[in-house]
């Protein structure tokens, strides 16, 4: 990298205007976004049959998902799984004994450094949703039968890239 120039900072991610030299020395530039982080929970109930997802408006896209809960890496000093243990709480209203390391997931490299670290969480206990904003506020949670996810992602049901990603690796995890 020759240089880089923050043009915007906000909550979850600034934009830098990069200039970079490439390996045949041809100059060029390119836009980043700069993200904090972000983690994802696979919440598996105790059956070991469903998971439970989160259904949310996202304004990028004008509509609303069904996704497995996350949320940014947001406090300072806090670890990835403690993030996620407080995310599990705040969208779905469960603490979990275990919570395992999944995979962590690059979501843009064309423009963007994001990334998100998954965990499956096991063991759940109710405890009570602690929504935090008004996108958690609005957002319900859903019951699904782990068997219906390969049809939910084919059907288009699921397009969240995190929510099949972890889906996937979790199903791997659990029938291996």
């Amino acid at each position: 990298m020759l240089s880089a120039e923050q043009v915007f900072e906000g909550y979850a991610f600034a934009v830098e205007q990069t200039k970079w030299v490439d390996h045949l020395g041809q100059e060029f530039e390119r836009d980043v976004v700069r993200h904090n982080g972000a983690v994802a929970i696979v919440p598996i109930t105790e059956d070991l049959e469903h998971v439970y997802l989160v259904r949310q408006f996202r304004p990028t896209i004008g509509d609303w998902l069904l996704e497995i809960p996350a949320g940014l890496r947001d406090i300072a000093g806090e670890n990835e799984i403690d993030t996620a243990r407080r995310e599990l709480m705040e969208e779905v209203g469960y603490s979990a004994k275990t919570m395992d390391y999944l995979m962590t997931l690059r979501t843009a490299v064309g423009f963007s450094d994001e990334q998100i670290s998954i965990f499956l969480a096991l063991g759940l206990e109710a405890g009570s949703r602690e929504a935090d904003g008004i996108e958690e506020e609005s957002m319900t949670v859903e019951c699904v039968r782990l068997s219906d996810i390969p049809m939910m992602i084919e059907t288009k049901q699921l397009v969240d890239a995190k929510t099949i990603a972890g889906l996937s690796v979790a199903l791997h995890r659990l029938n291996a």
